[in-house]
């Protein structure tokens, strides 16, 4: 019984720690979006 539970919290953890890596992927994601956009947007400022 103890370790059915030592592995259901270890697959919690893994479950957290993917989970955590997968928000890290889309703040970058997100960060590399909002450059692009500002870039594209100073970009067509200056043809005017």
């Amino acid at each position: 019984m103890a370790l059915r539970k030592h592995r259901t919290d270890a697959a919690i953890a893994a479950n957290e720690a993917d989970a955590a890596r997968g928000d890290a992927s889309a703040y970058w994601v997100c960060l590399a979006l909002l450059l692009a956009m500002v870039t594209l947007a100073m970009r067509i400022a200056s043809m005017w």
